[in-house]
This record gives structure tokens, sequence and C-alpha cells, in this order.
């Protein structure tokens, strides 16, 4: 008691600063898997651009309340910092999980919160020796780094068919204190975290998708797609979309659709990921995490963009609605077909050959080609295995080879065939294709505008 008595206080001293930030960051998936599933939410501290003193970084332990349906929505606050500790009280009235009611309001930036939700204080406190005496118990002098400074654990008592949001809200942070030391009150506003770019407090449970899970589909907004998992299907779809199959058009740049295929540059815990462009670095990032590789674990979840999306691009002033400009890529290579071959009774292939301009050193290449009609298949050339392959609809087939292909320039490369029924060779032609750098995940063009004749 004479612990939680002291961070009381101490919160609530008050100061004249310039307000600094606690918003919502990086949502990641619990593991191991759960359902409904269960998201571990980033709460993100920025003190940009204020200062106390001298010096701009002066959290010393902050507070903030949740807002949320207890009903609906099982919430646990923790936080990453070393030897820092989380208070949590109820606020409004006791629930599972949450049985000390909050009754005063240390903030000096907010009226009382009547809930219900919970209460957090993260305070540095009682790290190493705890004893019964309260001149053992100092509080921290320790400064908060910037970054993920809290989080919360959140899970749905049922599958959601509703939006069902948590509110973060009555927010205040403390400067440096200790046993002689009078700490100040920091006042916190709301920022513009990855997963609430429009600075509201509000985080929509509903309306959330799993980065890079677009099996199966009924739309391209959340949360109509997405299984809440990453399997195969997921892995066959972004290749079939990065490289132009027959059927498989790009969505708009500004939908959720779109985004949740733009899996790289990873999400971090302060930044969301993606570049507006769906390029074969974010197929191998897809294909690491689908596939449990040493250091893709992490599932990140992105909130729905909001807004109308018309002509492209969309209302909402989420920085990655719309596809960003790049410059036209460099030419390395290009993938031409050969002329048509005889392969048994009734079938026929036609070679692929990778062209290199210039020097090739582990290099990922993908590409989908066809006739758009006849059923087909790839046979791949002695001594090269393709990463992810697929024949299954009539028209096309698409494959990546993602182990790493070297090529001198001006050489070519036979890469396999593409087998069918006699006659489809003369209407067989490459629908798109895509390459990266393996070592520097540079990504680069592969022309494929001719045809070789012999």
């Amino acid at each position: 008691m004479l612990q939680f008595t002291r961070i009381t206080l101490l919160l609530g001293m008050a100061a004249s600063l310039s307000a600094q930030t606690l918003s919502f960051g990086e949502i990641t998936l619990a593991t191991p898997a759960t359902t409904p599933p269960t998201y571990v939410v980033n709460l993100v501290l920025s003190t940009a651009n204020t200062t106390y003193a001298t010096a701009p970084n002066q959290v010393a332990g902050f507070q903030f309340d949740l807002n949320y349906d207890p009903t609906k929505l099982n919430v646990t606050v923790g936080s990453p910092l070393t030897n820092f500790q989380v208070n949590t009280t109820c606020l409004g009235t006791q629930f599972t999980g949450c049985t000390s009611v909050a009754t005063y309001n240390p903030s000096t930036t907010a009226t009382q919160n009547v809930g219900p939700g919970q209460r957090a204080i993260v305070i540095g406190c009682c790290s190493g020796n705890q004893v019964n005496n309260s001149s053992q118990y100092p509080v921290t002098s320790n400064i908060i780094a910037d970054g993920s400074v809290a989080t919360l654990t959140v899970q749905p008592v049922a599958a959601l068919t509703a939006s069902q949001t948590l509110t973060l809200l009555n927010q205040v942070g403390t400067t440096q204190g200790g046993q002689s030391l009078a700490a100040a009150t920091v006042p916190l506003t709301i920022g513009a975290g990855p997963s609430d770019p429009n600075h509201t407090g509000i985080l929509d449970l509903y309306k959330v998708y799993l980065v890079g899970g677009l099996s199966p589909f009924t739309s391209n907004s959340a949360p109509n797609f997405g299984s809440g998992n990453i399997h195969l299907n997921d892995l066959i779809l972004e290749l079939l979309y990065q490289t132009g199959a027959l059927g498989y058009t790009l969505p708009a740049a500004c939908t959720d659709y779109f985004d949740a295929m733009d899996t790289s540059p990873a999400d971090t815990a302060t930044t969301r990921g993606g570049d507006g462009q769906i390029t074969l670095n974010d197929l191998i990032l897809e294909l690491l995490r689908q596939t449990g590789a040493l250091g893709y674990t992490v599932y990140p979840v992105r909130t729905a963009r909001g807004g109308t999306c018309v002509g492209g691009k969309t209302t909402s002033n989420e920085p990655t609605a719309s596809a960003r400009t790049a410059g036209p890529l460099e030419v390395r290579a290009s993938l031409e077909l050969g002329p048509t071959e005889g392969a048994g009774t009734s079938q026929e292939r036609i070679p692929v050959f990778l062209h290199a301009g210039r020097d090739l050193t582990r290099v990922g290449i993908a590409f989908s080609a066809g006739d758009e009609r006849s059923q087909l298949r790839f046979q791949p050339a002695a001594g090269l295995t393709p990463s992810l392959m697929y024949n299954s609809e009539p028209g096309f087939v698409s494959v990546a080879f993602l182990a790493g292909l070297d090529a001198s320039g001006g050489t070519r490369t036979l890469l396999g065939y593409i087998v069918g029924p006699a006659g489809s060779g003369a209407n067989m032609k490459v629908l798109g294709t895509s390459a990266t750098g393996l070592n520097d995940s540079q990504v680069f063009a592969v022309d494929f505008s001719g045809r070789v004749r012999q």
C-alpha cells in the first residue's frame, strides 16, 4: 500500500510542459495462436519536439486509461520496460480479471473517467530488494526512451461480428523522482501511431487484418478477407497477383486488400510496414513467415485505412493510403520464350529462358506465363527447383525461384518448360515478371516483351 500511495502522489504533481504523446503502435498476433485470435497492441511514447529544462526526454513514469466493453474483450496491460512495474485498476465497475476499482484521478489533464475499462500506471520501482520499509521503495530516476512502452494483450470473448473498440484517454507522465526529489507532471496527448494514424485514440479490433492473410476473399475492405492465419493459399495468391496471372489484377493501392499484400518492408513496433508497391520482396517475406523461418515468427496485424477509395485514392489521410510514386526500375534481365518443341503424343513444350543483361548474383525471379486457355504445367530445367509453382488453373502457370540464381552478363539460362496440348505454343506469352536481389532486397525489372526466334 505504501508503494501504490507513493505512485499516486507522484503522478498527481503538476508542471507546465509541452505535451508529449502516447499512441497505438503495431498490433501482432499472440503466439501460440488462440481462437478467437489474441492480439498484442503496442503503446508508443514519443517525446519529439518537447522540452523540459534542456532535454526533450523526461518521462520516467506514466498513466493512461482504456475504455472498452469488458463483456466483449479481455485486456491485460503489461510493459516491455526493464525494472518498471505496472499497476492496474478497474474503471467504473469490477469485472472478470479486474477487481480493484479506481476511486481517484491522479491526472491533471482530464476529468475523472468512469469507464468501463482499466487505468494503468507504469512506474520504475522496487527493483532488487523489496522490504516493508518505505525508504526501500524509491521511485525510479531512469528516463523512459521513446518507443514501445506498454503492451495490451487483447482477446475477444467470442468472434467479433461488429465494431469493438479500445479507446485511449486520460494520459499523463512524470519526470524523474526519488526519495528526495519531487517529480513534476508531464502532460501526454494522443499521438498518431501506425495503428491510429488520425490520432483519434480509438482502435477498432473488428476492422483489423493480418498482413499477408489474403484467402478467403469477399471484398477489398477489412474484415472481409483472410482467415486469421497465413497458409499456402495466401502465398500462392500473393504470387498470382504479383506476376499478373490471368484473372488476378492487383486491386487499387488504397484498398485494405492491397495493403495486406504489401508485406515489405516489415512492420515495426512504431512503424506501419509496406512501401505502396507489390514486389518479389513481399512474396519472400510472406514465405518466411508462412514457413516459420528463424526470426520470422511474429505476425503483424494492421488496422483498416477507412475512408472511401475513389479512383485509386482514399479520403483517409493514412500515409500509405495510395501507392507511392516510384521511378522506373533498372532492367537487368529479360524473360524469353523459345521455339515450340514436341513433348510426346498431342503435347508440346515451350522453353523459358532468363537472359542476363548484366551479372546477376543471388537473385530471385518470379513469373506467370500461358496461352490464356489451355491446361498447362511447368517442367523445371535439370538442377533447378522452383520455390513455388502453381499449375492448377487453366490458361497459365506461375513460378518463383527464390533460392538464389546466378548468371553472368550476356548469358542465357534455361529455367524450364511450359508444357501443354498441341497448338498451345502458338499463343504462349509471358504475363508478368518480378525480381529482386536476395542479398540487398534491391528490386529490378525483367523485360518480357520479346520471344526467342531460332
